[in-house]
């Protein structure tokens, strides 16, 4: 690692490896965003010092030499972020920052369309799914092999349903639920994210929580209105926890715009998805970061 740079790390879910519906690696494993614990500790050990955020927003701020050693960051506030991740990090002395859509959470009836998804296709009863594609056309699949399950995971209609409007994700959900013959629990918010209460127990274990948009959009897709929203929702939502408030573009998806209202709402710094390390002269809303991946589980 230079001298004068920092990495900061971005990571998603700590979960066990136990296998899906089909005796299928879940759709996490085969996206390559969950880690077991042992892999994450791993990673932990083998990061070099480990810095708060705080230490780079201040010296890029004062255009000073970066510190070395390794930021921890954790997208989207699941259930085991407080349940598992920051007990760990707190026994080890250290920190991380994790980043909430302040939305979606478990007291909320609304899901990240991602997590919809992959539940779906981990908890599936039928073979084969069908879904409406945005614009036209459907996409017929088997999601009982590996590699028809990867194509649901990682190809076409999920691409599809990233790019669509929230009453096209909607329409896709609906279709592939029904097509493989199972329900989203009335309870999955309950069981996939943290209750807004938990959030200051990350703060009470020692860790920072930073904003991460409402509902999790893509920023760069919405209207002014609803961009304002997201942003001031969010960050006003963090900033009762006390102290700076640290942003986060949901899926990295930011543009001159994006960047201009979360400026607008005083963040002491972005973080993106756009891989690299954080130097000095680096653009504190334009954070770079690492994505840290296990490599992807085969059949």
């Amino acid at each position: 690692m230079a001298s004068d740079a920092t990495r900061i790390l971005m990571f998603h879910r700590i979960l066990g490896d136990a296998s899906a519906v089909f005796d299928l690696p879940s759709c996490y494993r085969m996206r390559g965003t969950a880690l077991t614990v042992p892999e994450f500790l791993r990673v932990v050990e083998d990061a070099g010092p480990v810095l708060r955020l705080e230490a780079v927003e201040c010296a890029l701020a004062a255009g000073e030499r970066l510190p070395h050693g390794s930021v921890l960051t954790f997208d989207d506030g699941y259930r085991e972020h407080l349940d598992v991740v920051a007990p760990l990090l707190a026994a080890r002395g250290v920190s991380a920052t994790f980043y909430v859509a302040t939305g979606l959470h478990g007291e909320a009836s609304d899901v990240a369309v991602v997590d919809a998804w992959y539940w779906l296709l981990d908890h599936a009863a039928g073979r084969v799914a069908r879904v409406p594609l945005p614009g036209g056309g459907e996409h017929r699949g088997r999601v009982d092999t590996y590699e028809c399950k990867t194509a649901w995971v990682e190809g076409e209609p999920k691409a599809r349903l990233l790019a669509a409007t929230p009453a096209q994700q909607a329409a896709m959900v609906a279709a592939l639920a029904d097509s493989v013959g199972c329900a989203l629990p009335a309870d999955l918010a309950a069981r996939l994210y943290l209750r807004p209460s938990e959030w200051a127990a990350l703060v009470g274990l020692g860790m920072r929580v930073g904003a991460h948009s409402v509902s999790h959009p893509r920023l760069t897709q919405v209207d002014d209105e609803t961009l304002r929203a997201e942003v001031e929702g969010s960050v006003s939502a963090v900033r009762q926890l006390g102290g700076q408030v640290a942003f986060a573009y949901p899926d990295g998806a930011y543009d001159e715009r994006v960047v201009r209202e979360v400026s607008r709402a005083a963040v002491s710094s972005s973080a993106t998805c756009e891989p690299g390390m954080v130097g000095r002269g680096d653009d504190l809303l334009r954070l770079s970061r690492v994505f840290v991946s296990t490599p992807r589980a085969g059949p």
